[in-house]
């Protein structure tokens, strides 16, 4: 199976996650500004900031206006936060939109935000995150 992890982060929390998921994945993970890629799985990865109306930032949204469906069969989601908030629902919709097929399962961990939960992504989500993404494709 193809698998490539596609990923937006500002502050480097959805970055140590999408490294981990990709190397349970067994592929290279990279910024949205390396493009789409061919796969059989696509995990695409962000998080909402309060610079942009606590959603997704508009290149994120941009990059899933951009993938070609039938360059992408199905596409998994994951996201970092303060809280748990509707990331993961809003790729999970933004996908669906584009004709894209996305996993029921999604992943989700805290992340730094300046002097709150200093710890995380910490060593128990980064090895969450290399398990989603090893049990997704089948590794």
């Amino acid at each position: 199976m193809k698998a490539a992890v596609r990923y937006h982060s500002l502050t480097g929390n959805t970055k140590k996650v999408a490294l981990a998921l990709a190397e349970g994945a067994g592929c290279q993970a990279a910024e949205l500004s390396a493009g789409a890629a061919d796969a059989d799985l696509l995990f695409v990865g962000a998080a909402s900031y309060a610079t942009h109306g606590h959603s997704v930032p508009p290149e994120v949204r941009r990059f899933i206006a951009s993938l070609d469906p039938r360059s992408v069969r199905r596409a998994a989601v994951f996201s970092t936060g303060f809280r748990q908030s509707d990331t993961v629902g809003t790729l999970r919709r933004l996908l669906s939109e584009r004709g894209i097929a996305v996993e029921k399962e999604s992943f989700f961990c805290k992340g730094r935000l300046a002097i709150f939960q200093m710890r995380h992504p910490d060593a128990d989500d980064l090895g969450r995150a290399r398990d989603f993404g090893r049990r997704l494709v089948g590794n």
